[in-house]
C-alpha cells in the first residue's frame, strides 16, 4: 500500500517512558516527508510522461499497420492490372491476326495505352511507397531523439515542447501532401503527348 507525503507528515507514535526523543523523531519525519514528497512528485510526473509516450507509440503503430495494408493492397492492385492488361493484350493480338492490318494497328495502340497506364500505376505506387517510408522514418528518428531526464523538474515544459513539435510535423506533412496532390492533378490534366515529352526529357536527364 502506497504511503503519501501527507500520511508521513501527520503520523503520530505512541509514547512510552523510554521512547525515542520526540524532537529527533519530528525532525527526521520532516526531512523524510520533504524527500519523499519530491520523489513522489517526480514519479507521478514520469508516469504521466510514460503514458503520453506510450500513446504516441501506439498511434505510430496503428499508422504503420494502416500503411502496410495500403501498400499490400496497392501491390495486389498493380499485379491484377498487369495480369488483366496481359490478357487483354493477348485477346487483342489474336483478333488482330484474324482481321488484318487495321485491327492489328488498333491492337498495338490499345496495348501501348495499357502499358502506359500500367507504368503510370507502377510509378505512382513507388512514389507513394517512398513518401510513406520517409514519413515513418522521420517519425522514428523523432522518437529516437526524445530523452527522459528522471531528475528533471521541468517535465511539463518537455510535454509542451513535444506537443509543439508534433503539431509542426503535422502541419508540414499536410503542406507536403497538398503540394503532391496538386502536382498529380496537374499531371492528370496533361495530354498524352505532353506526358510523353516529359518522359523523354526525364530519360535524357538520367542518361
Amino acid at each position: 500500500m502506497d504511503i503519501s507525503p501527507l500520511e508521513i507528515q501527520k503520523k503520530e507514535f505512541s509514547k512510552s517512558m523510554r521512547g525515542y526523543n520526540k524532537e529527533e523523531v519530528d525532525e527526521f519525519l520532516e526531512r523524510l516527508t520533504e524527500n519523499y514528497e519530491k520523489i513522489y512528485k517526480e514519479n507521478k510526473d514520469l508516469k504521466e510522461q510514460i503514458e503520453f509516450l506510450e500513446g504516441k507509440i501506439q498511434s505510430y503503430k496503428e499508422i504503420e499497420a494502416t500503411l502496410k495494408n495500403t501498400l499490400v493492397l496497392a501491390e495486389k492492385t498493380a499485379e491484377e492490372v498487369k495480369i488483366n492488361a496481359q490478357k487483354e493484350r493477348e485477346i487483342i493480338l489474336k483478333q488482330a491476326s484474324m482481321q488484318a492490318d487495321k485491327i492489328l494497328r488498333r491492337a498495338e495502340e490499345k496495348t501501348n495505352q495499357i502499358n502506359n497506364q500500367n507504368e503510370e500505376l507502377i510509378r505512382q505506387f513507388y512514389l507513394y511507397k517512398t513518401r510513406f517510408k520517409n514519413f515513418l522514418q522521420s517519425q522514428l528518428d523523432y522518437l529516437d531523439c526524445l530523452k527522459l531526464d528522471i531528475f528533471s523538474n521541468n517535465v511539463s515544459d518537455l510535454r509542451v515542447s513535444i506537443s509543439d513539435a508534433a503539431a509542426a510535423d503535422d502541419k508540414g506533412d499536410e503542406q507536403a501532401f497538398t503540394a503532391e496532390v496538386s502536382a498529380e492533378e496537374t499531371l492528370s490534366e496533361e495530354t498524352p503527348d505532353e506526358r510523353s515529352n516529359i518522359g523523354e526529357i526525364s530519360l535524357l536527364k538520367e542518361e
